[in-house]
């Protein structure tokens, strides 16, 4: 028996979830305007079924007579036809149809795919859907606004369905970080569906987090009341009442848990190890004394969500709480590299909190600070406290850990001091360090191919490398899309690797929805993190939510305000300030953003942006020529690089662009 050859591949591919693009043999495939795209996207969706040509034209030229609506259709019948080949739209009487053979189309693809409905071919389809059908063609026609309407919903609802079972299947596989994920991506697509929720609370669970999953509950039940005046229904409390079970069964921790928990870090680890110690209270009010141990418990719980660290455990810090003994040997008891000691005062109305972190090695201090607040609310005070000192003590660590590896002979460098030096190079902002970082972290990961922060690293260096001008390969985005999802599948819980994936799916991929969802997973991670509320706040300026960018990249800045990532959330700043036009704000965020790196292309752009919003042409256009000296950037680069998602704000940025002096 003769096997049959399999079918050729289509000339043209359709991808129509999320942004229209049409791809032919030799690239992007431009059309002229958007009915014309409006009609293409309307066979593919309904191929292989003929379309009435009335009903074609009825659907994007119903506000015409009828005649000149008959004639623009077969206009643009024609122009299709000249772009695709004769071949592609087929013709039968009034009636006409998209030969599918001649242009794939990813619609058809996602529904086969959904239909098919085993994992892989579930999590092929969660990953085709980028977003809303042809979310940039607006078409001001009232057959095509109601047939997209109705459209979008269909396959929007087909998604979230997928992205459930998707879920539950990796959730049978063990995989609950990766069923959260899911449960998450469909929730934001349509917060009224309950078998999301349940999705997430299982999910939740099963990872450990069972009181969160009992919150989550709460939260849906509010949610639901306010806008539906209802409550969840019988499933979903069904499954809070077996969770309540859960959590009341839960005991004192086991003793081995206890053991574990005294225990120092795990012997041959090459992360630092941080130990905080009790914080004294220097009020003489002994009820601060109850609010000195809480910023004490509290910091610990915030560092050790930085996954690079190993973070002592509460219990073995504060058994040193009155002994007689100096850091050093408590360092040595503890096994700690660093030790966070502080006190707290309280003198009238406010409190003040003082830290200092030592290297327990050579008792240097390597950082200390203080913190005045006013007493207010108690727990607030208490989280802020926590908070700030966090998020500044892990990135100082990470610093000092550099420094030592940088001084160490390059004959004996580890996996972990290869990660360090490409650090020192990837925070940097410019060409050659980015490029010095790639080949550091790709040393690095050949000695250890599992570690998660090298995995992420690496792939923010990939994504990071042609907006700083530096040649990278055609694959690059893809292989930086497959290093972070592989750093996520190796940590689940690492906020580092989720902020790198979000921005990974979120740029190179297109896919806005999955990834503002992973760097939002980042965020509640770890609440700390800078450098999640950097990317979250970059991946809003740019995806179009200006507002909430703008709080999430100050909340970046106040968490590490000496951080050497700085110039790229204040170019976020700057950007959004730019997109809201606040145009005076965005110079003063453009001109520090340089000012932290002069390399800062994009910082150099949006200050001239900004700078034409505010009409100091001449400005905009010296800081053009002083750009362009050295890199010949055009508007077509610019449209490119895409910076903003939104058409209009692209386009007001171009024309800004232009005035300032930038080629076509």
């Amino acid at each position: 028996m003769t096997e049959t050859a399999p079918a050729p591949s289509p000339s043209f591919t359709l991808s129509l979830l999320g942004r229209f693009e049409l791809k032919g043999p030799h690239g992007l495939v431009g059309l002229p305007n958007k009915k014309l795209a409006g009609l293409l996207a309307y066979l593919a969706c309904t191929s292989p079924q003929p379309q009435h040509r009335e009903k074609l034209s009825t659907l994007l030229w119903g506000s015409h007579f009828e005649a000149q609506a008959k004639q623009n259709l077969r206009q643009a019948l024609f122009k299709l036809r000249h772009v695709l080949g004769q071949s592609a739209l087929r013709s039968d009487g009034e009636f006409i149809s998209l030969d599918v053979a001649v242009v794939g189309c990813d619609i058809l693809q996602f529904q086969e795919l959904v239909e098919n409905g085993h994992h892989e071919a579930l999590s092929a389809a969660t990953d085709l859907y980028r977003g809303p059908l042809v979310d940039d063609i607006g078409v001001n026609e009232q057959g095509w606004s109601e047939w997209l309407a109705g459209e979008r919903e269909r396959l929007s609802e087909l998604a979230v369905g997928a992205m459930v079972a998707l879920g539950e299947s990796e959730l049978s596989r063990g995989r609950a970080s990766h069923a959260l994920l899911a449960g998450q991506r469909a929730n934001a697509l349509n917060s009224m569906r309950e078998d999301a929720h349940r999705l997430i609370m299982r999910a939740l669970s099963a990872a450990g987090r069972n009181a969160e999953a009992l919150k989550y509950h709460q939260a849906v039940a509010t949610m639901l009341k306010r806008e539906l005046g209802t409550g969840p229904d019988a499933a979903t409390n069904a499954l809070a009442a077996e969770l309540r079970k859960v959590q009341e069964q839960k005991t004192a921790p086991a003793t081995a848990e206890i053991a574990a928990e005294q225990a120092g870090p795990t012997i041959g680890s090459d992360k630092p190890s941080v130990a905080v110690l009790p914080f004294q209270n220097r009020g003489g009010d002994t009820e601060q004394e109850y609010f000195a141990d809480g910023v004490t418990a509290d910091i610990i719980t915030a560092l050790s969500r930085f996954r690079e660290l190993v973070v002592i455990a509460a219990g073995s810090s504060f058994a040193f709480r009155d002994k007689a003994m100096t850091s050093q040997q408590i360092a040595q008891q503890l096994g700690a590299q660093y030790l966070l000691s502080g006190h707290i005062r309280q003198a009238g109305n406010r409190i003040r909190v003082s830290a200092e972190l030592t290297h327990t090695g050579s008792e240097a201090q390597v950082w200390s600070s203080r913190y005045d607040r006013p007493l207010v609310d108690i727990f607030d005070l208490q989280d802020d406290v926590s908070s700030s000192v966090a998020a500044v003590v892990a990135p100082v660590v990470r610093s000092a850990e550099i420094e030592r590896a940088r001084r160490k002979p390059p004959t004996d460098l580890s996996a972990y001091d290869l990660y360090l030096r490409g650090l020192h190079h990837l925070w940097g902002g410019t060409r050659e360090g980015v490029i010095k970082a790639i080949d550091l972290l790709r040393q690095s990961l050949s000695l250890d191919q599992q570690r998660t922060a090298t995995l992420a690293a690496l792939a923010w260096g990939l994504v990071m490398a042609p907006p700083l001008g530096a040649t990278t390969s055609p694959d690059a985005a893809a292989e930086a899309i497959g290093l972070a999802r592989r750093a996520v599948e190796e940590d689940g819980e690492d906020a580092f690797a989720h902020a790198v994936y979000g921005f990974t799916l979120f740029g190179p991929a297109g896919d806005n929805d999955q990834g503002r969802i992973h760097a939002s997973e980042a965020t509640r991670l770890n609440p700390s993190s800078a450098f999640a509320w950097g990317v979250l706040g970059m991946i809003d300026s740019m995806g179009g939510a200006y507002a909430n960018a703008v709080q999430c990249l100050h909340r970046s800045l106040v968490l590490s305000p000496e951080d050497r990532m700085l110039h790229l959330w204040m170019t976020g700043l700057t950007a959004s300030y730019f997109a809201l036009g606040q145009h005076e704000e965005g110079v003063t965020w453009a001109r520090k953003s340089v000012r932290h790196n002069p390399s800062n292309g994009t910082g150099h752009r949006m200050l001239a942006a900004n700078l034409v919003g505010v009409g100091r042409l001449e400005e905009a256009r010296e800081v053009t020529r002083m750009r362009d000296a050295t890199q010949k950037t055009t508007i077509r680069d610019l449209r490119a690089m895409r910076f903003f998602k939104q058409h209009e704000t692209l386009e007001r940025y171009l024309s800004a662009q232009q005035t300032a002096g930038v080629a076509d």
